[in-house]
């Protein structure tokens, strides 16, 4: 069903992004997993098994705080901040 409604998202390109460079987006583990290192694995796995140099994390909701704090501890770094579209 996700994928029905969210094809349009998946499918469309991104606007200015950069060469070389892989996107990680919509990475989640059930509440019975969190805080045991699942979701750094499957982004750790991710970029060992890629081939970019670079990675962004698309888009996280400043109040995601655990997914704000796990992209800190991986070496991600804030680049740009979007507004919240209001649609």
């Amino acid at each position: 069903m996700a994928c029905i409604f969210l094809k349009k998202e998946f499918e469309a390109p991104f606007e200015e992004f950069p060469p070389n460079t892989g996107s990680i987006e919509f990475v989640g583990t059930t509440s019975e997993f969190r805080g045991q290192g699942v979701a750094s694995q499957i982004i750790n796995h991710i970029i060992e098994n890629t081939p970019y140099n670079d990675y962004v994390i698309e888009e996280v909701a400043d109040t995601n705080t655990s997914a704000m704090n796990l992209y800190n501890k991986l070496g991600f770094e804030k680049y740009k901040r979007k507004p919240r579209s209001r649609n």
